[in-house]
């Protein structure tokens, strides 16, 4: 070998070591060369991007535009696809179909953007089960209420109490069918019709016969182990303890009421006007009135997050009312049903949207629309997503990555309601020739 073939070599190992060293550290720092053609000089070195993908739950396989991404391997022959949770490197900017695959779940889909130099974070991506529903006993359509412990599921129609886990049902026996009941804290009792059901003892207590025909629209206050009822131009309590009634208003029309702690709400008829009325029951005083719209036809829900919350079924209105100041109040037109998600923020919708209401900013937004009409939505607090339903679907709305997820299609769907504990979705549905009870495992 010559003195100059020498020479030659050794300075082309010095290039070649060079520019190996150039290229990577341009791609340590996350740069590609384009060399797309016709050549654009002022797009030869690329800033690229990086993704970050975390799943639940993990191992789903990962495709960009309809390829698999490789996972590096110290075999060459060896290919290893990428799976979740990942980070992926050196992306060039633009935008992607993702689609991740998991054997045993419904397949994701969702066109997202790289930016250069900017990481695009997608975590805490839920990935639902891709089972059918399994049927739990036979039904006509009812309305499913689902007890404090996750253990029992109240049938309005007919009046029976279902234990999902082994099909097991209870009928409950003198008890008007098509009626909303009350779990009570006591995860075994039921409380409907003025009637108190104890699951464990099998046994029940008829306050109504106690009471009287007359007596309507009973509730049993747990924390003070008290029936509070109307009857007639009046609203009473009967003390379970002293097995006594005692009066605490009367003189007006009384629409509906809710207790709360030591205060009253009533809706009332006064002097042809339709008032919200608050009472102190420790002296059965009025302390504060405002007046309501008098066309509607209101209805108290369960208070959540320090508001005192008045639906109007007729005009679709919900008002969120601060129970100290009554005057102080949200009102939401067009609603349908609705979920808190913390003290000052809810998920609502309207027939064919979900919206966001951020209540410290007065703030509602847009999160989606859909081609069904939506029936009801339910928040998953463990996962953080919704499930809505339609009268032919069941779906998942993840607020995170702003994608609805199809979980099944059938003929007729109505009242589900979510264990958050396991996962389950109970629903009502006719699926074939079959009518009844479902289930569906989520994740």
């Amino acid at each position: 070998m010559s003195k100059k073939f020498r020479d030659w070599l050794f300075i082309f190992f010095i290039a070649f070591f060079i520019v190996g060293t150039l290229l990577i550290s341009l791609y340590a720092s996350g740069f590609q060369i384009n060399l797309s053609w016709p050549l654009n000089f002022n797009r030869l070195l690329i800033k690229t991007g990086m993704l970050v993908i975390k799943t639940k739950p993990e191992g789903a396989t990962i495709y960009l535009n309809q390829k698999a991404q490789a996972n590096f391997s110290i075999n060459p022959w060896k290919k290893i696809n990428l799976t979740t949770d990942a980070r992926l490197k050196n992306i060039l900017p633009g935008t992607y179909n993702l689609n991740l695959e998991l054997k045993g779940y419904l397949p994701l889909t969702k066109r997202i953007t790289v930016s250069s130099g900017q990481t695009t974070f997608l975590e805490n991506i839920n990935l639902f089960k891709s089972d059918l529903p399994q049927l739990l006993v036979r039904s006509p359509e009812t309305k499913l209420q689902l007890s404090n412990n996750h253990q029992y599921l109240y049938l309005a129609t007919p009046a029976e109490i279902l234990n999902p886990q082994s099909s097991k049902i209870t009928k409950l026996k003198l008890i008007i069918t098509s009626r909303p009941g009350q779990w009570l804290n006591n995860n075994n009792q039921l409380f409907i019709n003025g009637q108190l059901f104890s699951l464990k003892q099998q046994s029940s207590i008829n306050y109504q016969q106690i009471l009287g025909s007359a007596a309507s629209n009973l509730y049993y206050d747990e924390s003070t182990n008290r029936l509070y009822y109307q009857n007639g131009h009046s609203l009473n309590y009967f003390d379970i303890r002293q097995r006594k009634s005692f009066q605490i208003i009367s003189g007006e029309d009384y629409l509906n009421y809710q207790v709360q702690n030591d205060r009253l709400f009533v809706v009332a008829l006064k002097n042809q006007k339709t008032v919200l009325q608050l009472y102190s029951l420790a002296d059965n005083k009025l302390k504060q009135e405002i007046n309501l719209p008098s066309d509607g036809h209101y209805l108290f829900v369960a208070n959540q997050h320090n508001r005192l919350s008045l639906y109007d079924t007729k005009n679709e209105t919900l008002y969120l009312i601060n129970p100290q100041i009554l005057h102080d109040q949200k009102i939401i037109y067009k609603i349908l049903s609705w979920q808190w998600i913390n003290d000052q923020t809810l998920f609502y919708n309207n027939d064919w949207e979900i919206y966001k209401l951020n209540l410290q900013k007065n703030q509602s937004m847009l999160l989606t629309r859909v081609g069904e009409k939506i029936v009801k939505i339910i928040w998953n607090k463990n996962n953080k997503y919704l499930v809505f339903s339609t009268t032919n679907s069941l779906n998942t709305y993840d607020p995170k990555i702003n994608l609805i997820t199809k979980l099944f299609t059938g003929n007729a769907i109505s009242s589900p309601v979510l264990d958050n504990n396991n996962n389950t979705l109970y629903f009502w549905a006719k699926i074939g020739r079959q009518s009844g009870i479902y289930s569906i495992v989520l994740q």
